[in-house]
């Protein structure tokens, strides 16, 4: 960790090491960002097999999914178009470690993520971290087509034109999502990511810091994005890609939207509620200790039908507001895109198992809820009790995949 604090200086030389670590922390970026192009690109025989060219070796790594609350480690191979995982974890994330995805106390998470690593046996070499944060953005762009080594430098002066930020802070990479014809024009219709330097930087240090090397840094809807396109089924439904779909994260302070379509990321929001905000109304209205809370929830909250009048109407309002913020996420993109409907939607994550809550999500909003509860397709090579939560380790899990 030293070593490359050490890098950072304001004089020349120190600057042109700055700039070399800049570029590995790239370089760990383009690994994932833009993997998603191997689909857009897969009738390309040539392109598919230089994307998939990464897959060809037996890679063992562990990913880190660190949250608010809790932190998801996922210890995997992705070998040949086949995802197998030996082995997931689920720890409390040190208190006041994260804030909204980026690490603010990294003597402590490195301290409890080493005592995980050794107390289960971790025998991965490589490290992979997803996250997700308000601060990544995310842009769908139209610019005119121009060559490929051309397009970040467009991107750049497009962005720069309505975001006041400065973009020698962020690590910019782009998808290309396809072109469109605009007044006898040829336009191309990009994606573009910019992840903040100094977040990169911070899980860049945290996978050396536990003696790994750092193999991918991805952000949380292009995990999911690659783990959709894996699969055939959820739970026991056979699971169609071609549809319109919403994945909802529901965590502990934010409830992550995502939208994809064709199999490929259309739209993404985050809201910022979730479980911990339920969790301060059960200690201020019914004066619950923080060890009383998740006992409580799992006995007595249950949205179903019939129990909903000896619900407490404080619960009841919070969660009737989540679904409202999220109808209008939904809403906005229906008339984003010219009243494209969506056909169902999948929530997981610690507060999605809320008895009751698909069906009562799914009288409000007239869209069917399903929560993920099994991925069939994935080889789980272990007896871990954590299978029973699967849907907590969803992004860890696609992050392994590599295209």
């Amino acid at each position: 960790m030293n070593t490359i604090k050490g890098k950072i200086h304001f004089s020349n030389g120190g600057e042109f090491k700055r700039k070399l670590d800049f570029n590995k922390i790239k370089e760990l970026m383009n690994i994932d960002i833009k993997d998603i192009k191997a689909k857009l690109l897969k009738n390309n025989s040539k392109n598919k097999k230089k994307y998939f060219k990464k897959s060809e070796k037996k890679r063992k790594v562990v990913a880190f999914d660190i949250g608010n609350k809790t932190t998801k480690i996922v210890e995997g191979i992705y070998y040949k178009e086949n995802l197998t995982i030996n082995k997931f974890i689920e720890v409390a994330t040190p208190k006041g470690a994260i804030l909204d995805g980026a690490i603010v106390n990294q003597e402590a998470l490195i301290s409890k993520l080493k005592q995980v690593l050794s107390e289960n046996s971790i025998t991965a070499k490589e490290g992979i971290c997803t996250n997700n944060s308000t601060s990544i953005i995310n842009r769908e762009l139209m610019i005119p087509q121009v060559e490929n080594d051309e397009i970040e430098t467009v991107v750049r002066y497009e962005i720069q034109q309505y975001l006041p930020i400065n973009l020698d802070d962020y690590v910019l990479q782009t998808n290309i999502l396809g072109e469109e014809e605009f007044q006898d024009n040829k336009k191309l219709s990009v994606r573009a990511i910019a992840y903040p330097e100094k977040m990169a930087r911070g899980y860049y240090e945290l996978l050396e810091a536990l003696n790994l090397k750092p193999y991918a840094l991805d952000v949380n809807y292009n995990a999911l994005n690659k783990l959709i396109n894996y699969i055939d089924a959820i739970n026991e439904y056979e699971y169609n890609s071609k549809e319109s779909v919403v994945f909802i994260d529901m965590g502990a302070t934010s409830l992550d939207v995502n939208i994809y379509n064709e199999g490929i990321l259309q739209f993404t929001r985050i809201i910022k509620t979730g479980g911990t905000d339920l969790n301060e109304i059960l200690v201020e209205v019914l004066n619950l200790s923080e060890d009383e809370i998740e006992q409580y929830k799992e006995r007595n909250i249950n949205l179903k039908e019939d129990r909903l009048d000896t619900q407490n109407k404080v619960i009841i309002n919070e969660i009737d507001d989540w679904i409202d913020k999220i109808e209008k996420v939904i809403q906005f993109y229906k008339n984003k895109n010219m009243g494209i409907g969506v056909d169902k939607i999948f929530i997981y994550g610690g507060t999605s198992k809320i008895k009751g809550l698909c069906g009562y999500m799914t009288s409000k909003i007239s869209i069917r809820v399903v929560r993920i509860k099994s991925i069939p397709k994935i080889d789980f090579n272990t007896t871990n009790a954590a299978y029973e939560s699967i849907d907590n380790f969803i992004n860890a899990i696609g992050s392994i995949i590599r295209l």
